[in-house]
C-alpha cells in the first residue's frame, strides 16, 4: 500500500508540466518568503508611508526642472528659457521646500501609517513621529538649526525613528502604562493623557542618545549602510530585480507589489540624491544614481508588454486584434494587467520566455546606455502610469534619447516575441481548422 501511495505521487511529480513546476517554485520559494516580507506591519508602513510622500516628490522634481530651464549651464550654455531666469531661484525656494524636507515628511507619513495598523491615535502618531525625528537630528541651536539631515540622506534614520517611536508607544499602550481618565472625559482630552508618560519617556531616550551620547544615527547610517545602498544601483542587481519581477508577473502574481517594498526607499532616495547634485550644478550625466522608478518603467513594460501588442495588431487572428483593441489603451500607461491577463501571459508556454526575456535583454541595454553616460539621468519624479515615451524625456530634462531608448526597448520586445507568436498563430490556427473539420464531420453524420 505504502508503495503504491509512494508510487502514485512519483508518477504525479512525472505528470506535471515544465510551466506547473516553474509555478510551483516560484510561488513556493520566492512568492510566499516575499508576500510575508512585505506584509510585515513595519515593512507595509514604510512602504505605504513612502507612497504618501510621492506627490511631495514629484513636485519638488518638476519645480527643479523648471528652474533648471532657465539657469545657464544645465541643459546648454544659455538658458533654455530665458524668461525663467529671473524668477529660477524662486522655484528653487520651493524645490528646497519640498524636497530638503524629504525626510521629515517620511518620518511623519510613516508612523502613520504604522500606528494605524494597532489603532493608535493618529495625531498622536503623528506628534511623536516628527519629534522622535526632530531629537534624533538637532542637537545644539544656538547658532540655528542645521536642516542637512532633512533631505533624502536622513532618509533610513526617519524610517528607523518613526518605527522605533511609534513600537515604543504601542509597548506603554499595551501594558496600559499610561495615565487613566474617567469615563466621559472628551476623547482628544483623554488621548493627550494617554500619551504623557510615553511620550516622556520616549523622548528622553532619543534626547539622551542625541544629546547626553552624542550619537548622530543619521551619520551613523549614512557612513555604515550608505556604500551598501549606493552598491545596490547597480546593474547586477538591476537585472535580477527585473527577471524575478517578470517570473511572478509570469505566474500570476503582482510582481512590481511584492518586489517594490525592498527596493522602494532606495529608489525614492535616489532620485532625491540625484535632484539634490543637479541643484549643486553637478553635471545632468554625471549624476550619482541611474536606478529610479522611471528607469524601471521605460524599461521593462515598452519591451515585455508593448511588444506583444505590436504583433497581436498585426494577427490574423480575430481575437488577438480584439484583444490588442482592449489591452492598448491602458498599456500606454503602463497599466499591463489586461494583456498579461487577458491574453493570457500568465502561464502560457508561448510567452513565458519572450516575455522575461525581453524585459530583461531592455534592462540590460537601458542601464548600460545610462553607464555610459550617453543619456541624461532622472532627476525628475513622475507618477508610475505617465506613458514612458513621456517619462524618458521629462525626467531626464528633456533628453530626446530617453524617447529613443523607449523605442530601442518596444523593438527589442518585437523582435524577442516574433518567433513564439508566430508558433502561438499557427498553433491557434491549427485548433480552428480541427474545431472546423469536426463541426464539418459532424454534419456529414446528421445527414
Amino acid at each position: 500500500m505504502v508503495q503504491r501511495k509512494l508510487g502514485g505521487k512519483h508518477m504525479n511529480n512525472q505528470k506535471k508540466s515544465f510551466l506547473e513546476k516553474v509555478s510551483d517554485f516560484v510561488v513556493d520559494r520566492l512568492a510566499g518568503p516575499m508576500a510575508k516580507f512585505g506584509n510585515i506591519p513595519a515593512v507595509a508602513a514604510v512602504k505605504d508611508g513612502l507612497v504618501a510622500i510621492v506627490p511631495i516628490v514629484i513636485i519638488g522634481s518638476l519645480f527643479l526642472l523648471i528652474a533648471m530651464l532657465g539657469l545657464p549651464g544645465t541643459f546648454s550654455e544659455d538658458p533654455l528659457i530665458p524668461v525663467l531666469s529671473s524668477v529660477s531661484s524662486r522655484f528653487l525656494i520651493f524645490y528646497n521646500m519640498t524636497m530638503n524636507f524629504l525626510s521629515l515628511y517620511a518620518a511623519i507619513a510613516i508612523g502613520m501609517s504604522y500606528a494605524k495598523r494597532f489603532e493608535i491615535d493618529s495625531i498622536n502618531a503623528a506628534l511623536l513621529s516628527i519629534a522622535a525625528f526632530f531629537l534624533i537630528n538637532i542637537n545644539d541651536l544656538s547658532n540655528g538649526m542645521s536642516v542637512t539631515n532633512f533631505a533624502a540622506g536622513g532618509l533610513f534614520a526617519a524610517i528607523i525613528s518613526s518605527l522605533i517611536s511609534i513600537r515604543l508607544y504601542r509597548f506603554f499602550l499595551e501594558r496600559k502604562i499610561t495615565i487613566r481618565m474617567p469615563d466621559g472625559v472628551p476623547a482628544n482630552v483623554t488621548n493627550a493623557f494617554v500619551a504623557l508618560i510615553p511620550f516622556f519617556v520616549i523622548f528622553t531616550l532619543l534626547w539622551v542618545v542625541r544629546s547626553i551620547l552624542n550619537f548622530d544615527i543619521t551619520s551613523f547610517l549614512n557612513t555604515v549602510l550608505g556604500p551598501v545602498f549606493s552598491g545596490t544601483d547597480s546593474i547586477f542587481i538591476f537585472i535580477p530585480r527585473v527577471l524575478i519581477g517578470l517570473l511572478l508577473w509570469a505566474v500570476g502574481m503582482h510582481g512590481d507589489n511584492m518586489i517594490g517594498p525592498i527596493f522602494e526607499p532606495l529608489k525614492l532616495q535616489w532620485v532625491a540624491e540625484n535632484a539634490k547634485a543637479l541643484s549643486n550644478g553637478v553635471d545632468i550625466k554625471q549624476l550619482p544614481h541611474i536606478w529610479t522608478t522611471v528607469v524601471e518603467r521605460i524599461t521593462i513594460w515598452p519591451a515585455a508588454a508593448w511588444g506583444i501588442l505590436f504583433w497581436m495588431w498585426k494577427s490574423k487572428l480575430k481575437q488577438a486584434r480584439t484583444m490588442a483593441g482592449i489591452a492598448t489603451p491602458a498599456a500606454i500607461f503602463t497599466i499591463v494587467e489586461p494583456v498579461i491577463f487577458g491574453l493570457p501571459i500568465v502561464l502560457n508556454p508561448f510567452f513565458i520566455i519572450p516575455f522575461i526575456l525581453s524585459g530583461t535583454i531592455a534592462a540590460i541595454v537601458t542601464y548600460s546606455a545610462f553607464s555610459l553616460h550617453l543619456i541624461n539621468r532622472v532627476f525628475v519624479e513622475l507618477p508610475w502610469a505617465t506613458p514612458p515615451f513621456i517619462s524618458g524625456y521629462v525626467a531626464t530634462g528633456g533628453d530626446w534619447k530617453g524617447v529613443l531608448m523607449v523605442v530601442i526597448n518596444f523593438a527589442i520586445g518585437v523582435v524577442v516575441y516574433y518567433p513564439f507568436w508566430k508558433a502561438y498563430e499557427k498553433s491557434e490556427k491549427q485548433k480552428e481548422s480541427n474545431q472546423e473539420n469536426e463541426q464539418t464531420a459532424d454534419s456529414s453524420v446528421s445527414v
